[in-house]
């Protein structure tokens, strides 16, 4: 039997995560050159080590934090087969000093998620993405001067798209955005890539309603990952979905979507559907 899942909503102080996060040396690169150097403050790297370190490794996973600009108080929502009575006992019994300060522990709060799933229910959701491919061969790269993209490399899906189906436009820059001519030609919008990215992620638990999902938010940012800054798409899709195969839509949620799942992307956040 599939142990409960529950949504939990965990209150964060950003500013006590970043304190943190520069004292243990997150916030640092290593170059080249072998010198370190600024990384940038990679708040969702920040959150997956922290909150690890307080209730345990991957318990709260994927999650999600929602935190208005320049403001220091944030929420992190998140998926768990344990409930806010567990994570408070384990957060008092082994969390590290720091934890009393960046998370609000005694405010925890959680709701449990439907216990099973009805083939064909259509839902609303709001997920954060970053739509990334992992390179199976070596990609030329269409910006003058730069190498090709290595097999195994993690690439913008809409770069890749691009690369491999007109290797010999020329970019042109759209919205201050370096994009393909050719991909504008054929009326492929970063838009509708990523929609289909997140369409194929979302097979076989559930189909993705296209014409009712919209890229909400879309940015270009840094993650820190193993000492290096990658930059990379960022995307907030408002969409709609149908439930194709309960069973794995259960476990979808569970998981998330995409890459990133464990640093603060794919996480489903349902929504009542809008009215028509």
């Amino acid at each position: 039997m599939r142990p409960p899942l529950y949504l939990l909503r965990v209150p964060v102080r950003l500013s006590q995560l970043a304190l943190y996060a520069g004292d243990r040396g997150w916030t640092r690169r290593r170059g080249a050159n072998g010198r370190e150097a600024d990384a940038s403050f990679d708040t969702g790297r920040a959150l997956h080590h922290v909150l690890n370190e307080t209730f345990g490794p991957s318990v709260l996973k994927p999650f999600r934090l929602m935190a208005p600009r320049e403001r220091d108080a944030g929420t992190v929502y998140a998926y768990s087969t344990l409930s806010k009575d567990d994570l408070r006992r384990i957060a008092n019994e082994t969390s590290i000093p720091e934890a009393g300060t960046i998370f609000a522990l005694d405010r925890i709060d959680a709701r449990t998620m439907p216990a099973s799933w009805a083939e064909g229910k259509r839902l609303a959701f709001d997920v954060l993405i970053r739509p990334t491919v992992r390179l199976r061969t070596e990609l030329p790269n269409p910006r003058p001067g730069k190498g090709s993209y290595k097999r195994g490399a993690e690439i913008d899906a809409y770069v890749a798209e691009a690369g491999r189906l007109y290797p010999d436009e020329a970019p042109r820059h759209v919205d201050d955005h370096q994009t393909s001519s050719g991909m504008q030609k054929a009326g492929r919008s970063r838009e509708a890539v990523y929609r289909d990215w997140l369409a194929a992620r979302l097979m076989p638990a559930a189909n993705l309603v296209a014409e009712r999902t919209t890229m909400a938010a879309y940015e270009r940012s840094r993650l820190n990952r193993a000492g290096a800054a990658i930059e990379g798409p960022t995307a907030t899709f408002h969409g709609e979905l149908t439930i194709a195969d309960p069973a794995a839509f259960a476990t979808l949620l569970s998981r998330g979507v995409g890459r990133h799942k464990a640093y603060g992307f794919g996480m489903l956040l349902l929504r009542p559907l809008r009215q028509r």
